[in-house]
């Protein structure tokens, strides 16, 4: 598991823990689309979120593979998406974890993760640990006690981005009738009737 810690510049407002590979609820492997694009602004998760270009000159990438200073990037399938910039996730619905493999031919190690609830108040600040020789698909994910609407990721090399995205899982808010069939470990506990 990547190795992430709650930034102490900020009082986080939320309890945002760092989580293992997890099958979301829904995902997007990116491998639906089947040409390069660059766009400002790309529907995810099949039109549950979106995910922006903040950076003037930046772009929101579909790719086959991505090469910069000589550090080249492949899909683990298919395709995979990028920010060349600061991006930031925006989901329809609140969700309460996010994740994925990462990949970053920056030239600069990691970024900077702000989660935003559905006010748009921070509510905390974590370390995506992307390295950049490892060379390889890194997992971050999170989970967090407070719904979160957006997601905004800085990396540290140019332009704040070129980091690439495969496999990202989300969990939604569940619904108040769900909720009463989740146990603390967030399974199903079944009650059984006494006779």
């Amino acid at each position: 598991m990547a190795g992430m810690s709650l930034a102490t510049s900020y009082v986080a407002q939320a309890d945002i823990v760092a989580i293992d590979p997890f099958a979301g609820s829904a995902n997007d492997t990116f491998d639906q689309y089947n040409n390069v694009m660059a766009l400002q602004t790309l529907d995810v998760f099949g039109g549950l979120g979106t995910i922006s270009n903040l950076t003037e000159d930046g772009a929101i990438k579909v790719e086959w593979s991505s090469s910069f200073g000589g550090d080249l990037v492949t899909p683990i399938s298919g395709m995979m998406m990028g920010q060349l910039g600061i991006g930031q996730w925006d989901f329809n619905t609140p969700i309460i974890r996010f994740g994925g493999w990462w990949e970053n031919n920056s030239g600069v190690d990691d970024a900077t993760v702000e989660f935003y609830d559905i006010d748009q108040k921070l509510i905390g600040v974590m370390n995506a640990d992307v390295k950049v020789a490892a060379q390889q698909w890194q997992w971050n994910g999170w989970q967090s006690d407070v719904p979160i609407s957006s997601i905004v990721v800085t990396g540290n090399g140019i332009i704040n981005g070129f980091l690439w995205y495969e496999n990202i899982q989300i969990d939604l808010v569940p619904t108040p009738g769900a909720l009463a069939m989740i146990g603390i470990a967030g399974v199903f506990v079944p009650r059984r009737r006494r006779r």
